[in-house]
């Protein structure tokens, strides 16, 4: 009949599937931190800003302690590790592709002049996350 079978060929085929992937970021859809429930993860302090910790495992990643474990507000990633007491303690991973802090964090800023115990106003954009 006319116009064919809409398939293979040199040209056709995948009626829109497929056609110079996504928008942007990473191939493979969401996640990939690299820090699966059950592998062996290495909490750090950051060397320099305090509160804020390095996960060390497959892949690194900043971290910063969930004040309300069990909760994920924006679709973050979390991990849970043993303290040496036995007791988990919650972290939240930052994406650094999602926060301006992380990024800027993973650059290699001085100072963020944050740390625990500080008092910050936060006036929230329509999108993106924030800090834990």
């Amino acid at each position: 009949g006319k116009g064919g079978d809409r398939g293979g060929g040199k040209f056709g085929g995948d009626r829109g599937r497929n056609r110079g992937g996504g928008r942007g970021g990473r191939p493979g859809g969401r996640g990939g931190s690299g820090m699966k429930g059950g592998r062996k993860v290495i909490i750090e302090p950051h060397q320099r800003l305090e509160g804020i910790f390095v996960a060390r495992g497959k892949e690194d990643a900043l971290v910063t302690k969930n004040m309300v474990p069990g909760e994920s507000v924006y679709g973050e990633k979390r991990i849970s590790v043993d303290d040496e007491n036995g007791s988990k303690i919650e972290y939240r991973i930052w994406n650094p592709f999602r926060s301006k802090l992380g990024a800027s964090i993973l650059g290699g800023i001085e100072n963020i002049h944050i740390k625990p115990g500080s008092k910050v106003l936060y006036l929230g954009a329509a999108s993106g996350t924030t800090i834990s």
